[in-house]
């Protein structure tokens, strides 16, 4: 059966259209060929089978991209396979090459920064009565963090930003053609802007991550040339602050809602085990995309060489151990797959964890009282489909 629900329905409640999909079939048509698989074992299983089911079309868009904008990318690198979706052996050696930043060791000498940042930005809360905690704090935190690492200069992180969120909305969003033409076009600057930070970076060999990139073109890490960056650094500016910035808004809305707030303000040791209870019960990345290799007999479905599957990340917590889903019971134990399963697991899932948790550590403490939401400016969610469950302004008062 298709997918007969609105995106409306989907951003109000995505977990409820995930059990509707789930009692009829674990695939549901979305397009001609799409499918949302909302099985938690079929989920795990598909992730575990690189071969059959591949990360390398992923960055190409979900949506229809208009003659004019397509012109425009295709003089881009838009289509160009990012490493890190790459099948073994370039992907092992890629992901080897660059772990290093994002190791649990490395992550846990950078938290004292993060804590800093996040008290700075939490600072003036016992003198105020609102606060818009994507905006001020959600927003601002991880992006700070990710353009340190990469070597991104203070004065142009707003701008990547805007580029990042064309690049985004382009793949993810329908949008109408003129919207896709300057979308297109801002891609192009982006990726220019990018290229002309490669080469001030390796002028003025200032340590970063892009000068570890440039100095692994040629040996054992599978980068090949300048345009490998720049595919990899703008899935690491997105990746490194879209989901933490979303998992932070939904832990804090969490909070709210079950009325816990004043529970883990008293406790702080329970807010890594909340975070992961937030990633299981509503994370950030609703869904990732693989494509089918050849022609596939899926619970008992026959799916075309080239269709997409829509693993739904967000099905998994949702549905695994119930009576309509399939997976290990222990997955509503906080058990999920909110950073991704198998090979592509996502790298800096130490750095979203070890973030977010701070983020909440120092905003429970900054908050004078326990919180509601402003009822003169209700949060808003990031519009959109089957990917991102986000909020882009959550204000709450006190």
């Amino acid at each position: 059966m298709s997918f007969t629900g609105t995106i409306e329905d989907f951003t109000a409640d995505p977990y409820s259209v995930y059990r509707a999909m789930n009692s009829d079939a674990p695939l549901t048509p979305v397009g001609p060929t799409d499918y949302v698989v909302t099985d938690p074992a079929l989920i795990l299983e598909i992730f575990e089978d690189h071969q059959t089911y591949t990360s390398v079309h992923n960055l190409e868009g979900q949506v229809p991209v208009c003659d004019e904008a397509r012109a425009i990318l295709a003089g881009t690198l838009f289509y160009r396979s990012a490493l890190f979706n790459e099948p073994p052996p370039k992907h092992t050696a890629f992901r080897k090459t660059f772990i290093r930043p994002f190791t649990p060791a490395a992550v846990d000498k950078l938290a004292p920064t993060i804590r800093a940042l996040a008290v700075d930005m939490c600072a003036d809360l016992g003198t105020r009565t609102g606060f818009d905690v994507m905006r001020e704090l959600a927003f601002p935190l991880p992006i700070t963090i990710i353009s340190d690492m990469i070597g991104i200069p203070t004065e142009d992180r707003a701008q990547v930003k805007q580029w990042n969120d064309l690049w985004l909305a382009l793949q993810l969003a329908p949008l109408p053609p003129e919207a896709q033409v300057q979308a297109a076009e801002a891609v192009r600057v982006y990726e220019e802007y990018v290229r002309r930070l490669i080469q001030e970076t390796v002028a003025q060999h200032r340590p970063c991550l892009l000068l570890e990139m440039v100095d692994a073109i040629g040996g054992s890490g599978a980068v090949h040339d300048v345009d490998d960056i720049i595919v990899a650094i703008r899935v690491m500016i997105a990746a490194g602050h879209e989901t933490t910035s979303g998992l932070i808004g939904n832990a804090v809305a969490r909070l709210i809602d079950t009325g816990r707030w004043a529970e883990l303000a008293d406790n702080p040791t329970a807010v890594p085990d909340f975070i992961e209870e937030t990633m299981a019960a509503d994370p950030a990345v609703q869904s990732a995309p693989r494509s089918v290799e050849r022609d596939t007999e899926i619970r008992g479905v026959t799916v075309a060489a080239g269709a997409r599957l829509h693993l739904a990340i967000g099905a998994f917590g949702a549905l695994a151990g119930s009576d309509n889903g399939t997976a290990d019971p222990e997955a509503n134990g906080h058990r999920h797959i909110g950073f991704g399963h198998g090979i592509h697991r996502c790298m800096g899932s130490h750095l979203g964890r070890t973030e977010a948790r701070i983020a909440l550590e120092v905003l429970l403490a900054a908050v004078p009282a326990a919180p509601r939401f402003d009822d003169a400016a209700p949060p808003q969610r990031v519009p959109g489909g089957f990917v991102f469950r986000c909020f882009s302004s959550l204000p709450i008062c006190w």
